[in-house]
């Protein structure tokens, strides 16, 4: 049989790729309580821009009411805008928005820019619900919209020509004084990109190009490939959904990729898949293809025939040709299915996740019935593509995840993440994933491939990165152009796996320290007491009264508590004389009571009065002629609120900068006035 190879045109643009997420896996990727495919596109192509994303528990909570300050945030960055936030940071422009406030630089910006305004009395009510009509005022004054040219009432007028120039378009959107929903919101936001325009200057101005197809991301490097053309990415992710799509490259007015604005249902992933038979057959796949000629991708990296291992799954991608294979196999109990377990369309396992079942599995399921121990097979979306019974198959399972700083226990899934339940006692590490009848079964892994982690170079120990190497940093998964271009000690490295090709495609790093060190703010309570202390040689003298043969002295005792960003350790009572509110790092372990105990304490050095221009993006600092990683978890602390804040947000409050560094690395951040 013919030995199938890549296309060499489509491997020219591919074969340095990201192929995070298959074509048609948004499935995997798309958020568990958002089921509309126009809202899940609109949320995907805002969250390229950095304008929305979803939370940690995997949800979008898309009807949840948006407040004027967070509105104006979304606008700012939908302006592309947030390079400019540092300028607007230290200002007062409304009475309620001091610059200690999370939103001020966001609603300065804003207000600067001249789409949002206060209230008769001057204040802004940034915590207030946003009403559609201010919504969509902002939106059509970003769009070149003019007060004075609107007529009529506000804000009827603003609504009237808001449905006539396409913003209000599948949003739902009918009463002006109701409240936006985040689904809404992301609505309005994906119109912009297509609605008429005023004629007054457009802050909300994109390039949009041709329709093409987006077939690469690659988040190391931070660029887009959509229609054979490469573009650096104005703000750069690990993966997308949108891989696969139709559509439109969206530019700013630099050249850089803004996001990829898709053709509603231009996916065409096909619903068939192909298990393999044996190591290097091609079997079915001209069938799934349609031709003898197609792209060979496996678990996300380019392949060849000669990569497919037996049991293997393989399905097709229309849109850029392309055989997509998973050597995803997980041992599950069978807990149930619907509608029959002779036809099934769902099935239900790994302690209450139901997947989806192709209609290529449903023969060798309809074989096994609920209440059995199989093994699933997998396509690169998290689709059940087949089933073994466990105790007679060759097909093991080899499912591995990585649990998220929050506990999520993310699946990985061919080249994609599907979340499966929760296990925060293993949050930031890597575990094998098994089910029996008992439910979910974890077992941390470690080791791997050992060495320093060199973005620039691409390698880790020596050893080449996978072009679509899955990066984990504590957890959550970010790009390799967030870290230090100067390298990640190995020290940091608590897992690395390498594929078929000897390639490092899955790295999880941790925050550098031992699991009994933690890093923050000790906060300090002090006590006095008297306490009567008998002259020498009267200690036994118990005829005598207090008050002679002796002396009251005075004894300090103190408590100390370690506070973090996510939670606080102690107070316990300590003799280290450490002032109030210093960083430190502290040994810390538990005693055989189960009482915590603080072993050593180390302050950290002081960076003093950083400059902004001293960052090399979110990655590293250099100060005093050296630089300095910066993880992508560091803790942030405003010393004039005493919160603790995201990294973003520190950078934009503006005023003095003082960075703590424990064995080389920036663990916290404080920022103040």
């Amino acid at each position: 049989m013919k030995k199938r190879i890549l296309t060499c045109l489509m491997a020219v643009s591919l074969l340095v790729s990201l192929l995070a997420v298959p074509v048609g896996a948004a499935s995997v990727t798309k958020f568990s309580d958002v089921s509309d495919s126009y809202t899940a596109t609109a949320i995907e192509t805002l969250r390229l821009m950095g304008v929305l994303d979803g939370y940690g528990d995997g949800t979008f909570r898309p009807d949840t009411v948006l407040n004027r300050a967070q509105f104006c945030k979304m606008a700012v960055y939908a302006m592309d805008g947030s390079g400019e936030l540092g300028r607007y940071s230290t200002v007062t422009i409304f009475p309620d928005v001091k610059p200690s406030h999370w939103a001020s630089a966001y609603i300065n910006m804003a207000s600067r820019k001249g789409i949002i305004s206060g209230f008769a009395d001057g204040k802004f009510k940034p915590g207030q619900t946003v009403t559609a009509g201010q919504a969509v005022t902002i939106l059509m004054r970003g769009l070149g919209y003019k007060d004075e040219d609107m007529g009529g009432v506000w804000p009827q007028s603003y609504m009237a020509e808001a449905q006539t120039n396409g913003l209000l378009k599948s949003t739902g959107i009918t009463s002006a004084y109701a409240g936006v929903t985040r689904a809404q919101a992301a609505k309005l936001f994906l119109n912009l990109f297509e609605a008429k325009h005023g004629k007054g200057e457009a802050l909300f101005s994109y390039k949009v190009g041709e329709e093409v197809y987006l077939t690469a991301v690659d988040g190391g490097k931070g660029t887009m490939t959509a229609g054979g053309k490469s573009y650096t990415m104005a703000h750069p992710v690990a993966s997308t959904s949108l891989i696969g799509s139709k559509g439109k490259a969206v530019l700013n007015s630099t050249g850089e990729i803004l996001t990829f604005l898709p053709i509603t249902g231009s996916n065409g992933v096909s619903n068939a898949a192909v298990i393999i038979g044996a190591n290097g057959s091609v079997a079915g796949l001209d069938s799934l293809a349609g031709s003898t000629s197609y792209n060979i991708y496996k678990n996300g990296s380019p392949a060849t025939a000669a990569d497919l291992k037996r049991y293997d799954v393989a399905t097709y991608a229309s849109a850029t040709n392309s055989i997509i294979v998973s050597d995803t196999r997980v041992s599950v109990y069978y807990e149930d299915c619907k509608p029959s377990p002779s036809s099934p369309a769902t099935i239900t396992v790994l302690g209450g996740k139901e997947l989806n079942v192709l209609p290529t599995a449903v023969d060798s399921l309809s074989k096994l019935k609920p209440g059995k121990q199989i093994v699933l097979l997998l396509t690169a979306d998290g689709q059940v593509a087949g089933a073994e019974d466990a105790n007679n198959t060759g097909a093991r399972g080899n499912a591995m995840a990585v649990v998220s700083e929050k506990g999520d226990v993310q699946l990985v899934c061919g080249g994609a993440l599907l979340n499966i339940g929760t296990a925060s006692e293993y949050a930031g590490q890597v575990v094998s994933v098994y089910a029996d009848k008992s439910g979910l079964k974890l077992n941390k892994i470690s080791g791997g491939v050992g060495g320093d982690l060199l973005p620039k170079e691409g390698t880790l120990g020596g050893r080449k990165l996978a072009d679509n190497v899955m990066l984990f940093d504590g957890g959550r998964q970010i790009a390799l152009s967030e870290l230090s271009q100067t390298g990640v000690n190995s020290g940091r490295v608590s897992y690395a796996r390498t594929n078929w090709a000897g390639q490092v495609d899955l790295i999880v790093l941790n925050n550098g320290l031992a699991e009994d060190v933690i890093y923050g703010r000790a906060v300090v309570n002090s006590s006095t007491s008297k306490v009567w202390v008998w002259d020498p040689g009267h200690e036994n003298d118990k005829e005598q009264q207090e008050g002679v043969n002796g002396s009251y002295k005075e004894t300090t005792s103190q408590t100390i508590s370690i506070e973090t960003a996510n939670k606080t350790y102690g107070p316990i009572n300590s003799g280290n004389h450490i002032s109030n509110g210093t960083f430190v790092a502290v040994s810390i372990k538990t005693s055989s009571q189960g009482n915590l105990m603080f072993t050593s304490f180390a302050t950290m050095s002081k960076l003093s009065n950083v400059s902004s221009g001293a960052w090399i993006g979110k990655t590293a600092v250099n100060f005093g002629s050296r630089t300095y990683e910066v993880p992508s978890n560091v803790q942030c602390y405003n010393d004039d609120t005493g919160k603790w804040m995201t990294l973003d947000d520190a950078k934009a409050y503006g005023g003095t900068m003082n960075l703590y560094v424990y064995d080389g690395v920036v663990r916290i951040v404080e920022v103040k006035a």
